[in-house]
């Protein structure tokens, strides 16, 4: 068994509620960006946030959003965790934690290089997120990370096929996946249920 834990991010169907009910993973992913095709309403929120079982923390993907946006959703419940995707500074980090004091923030870096890493490291985020892009579903490369010193999540390109590769080498807080397991660019249950699967397996 493996402490690695999995979110399945992007859901916009009511189905894809009910897809990830069945696997159980630790989070599911609201995507609040209207740039991503993932995007989805205030109003579908709440009702995916309704239809997901109670055990499954929800987390919200911000790019550059206001404070408003994103204390709404978090005082309404309909997000646990705050995932920052943006250009967004420590100071800015900060400052949400003092107005949600009980909603952990995460924020997501693009690893191109070495001093990708070295941002991360200094983050002010409880966690840190390291991915190849906005949701481009490709790996970046992950010889880059072999010797990171805190704590992550590990995104891009991820597939209920390399996954138990993935926690092998790097052991990571969580595994974030979403086009890893779409088929045609919708929520794939079979594949749900497979990533959750070789998480759990590790």
């Amino acid at each position: 068994m493996s402490d690695t834990k999995i979110k399945i991010c992007g859901l916009f169907r009511l189905c894809d509620a009910e897809y990830v009910n069945c696997a159980m993973p630790d989070y599911a992913g609201f995507v609040f960006y209207p740039q991503s095709r993932r995007n989805i309403s205030l109003k579908l929120a709440l009702e995916l946030r309704k239809a997901l079982h109670p055990a499954i923390a929800t987390v919200g993907v911000f790019v550059n959003a206001s404070y408003t946006e994103i204390v709404e959703l978090c005082c309404q419940n309909i997000i646990n965790v705050v995932q920052l995707h943006g250009s967004e500074s420590n100071e800015f980090i900060s400052g949400l934690r003092c107005i949600l004091p009980e909603n952990k923030i995460w924020k997501a870096y693009r690893i191109r290089s070495a001093k990708d890493l070295e941002v991360a490291k200094t983050s002010a985020a409880d966690m840190v997120l390291l991915d190849n892009g906005h949701g481009s579903g490709k790996r970046f490369d992950w010889s880059l990370i072999m010797d990171f010193c805190r704590p992550f999540i590990l995104a891009g390109g991820l597939t209920p096929e390399n996954i138990p590769d993935a926690i092998k080498q790097f052991n990571p807080y969580a595994l974030d996946i979403s086009s890893g397991v779409e088929s045609d660019g919708v929520k794939d249950k079979t594949k749900i249920y497979a990533a959750v699967a070789a998480a759990r397996r590790g």
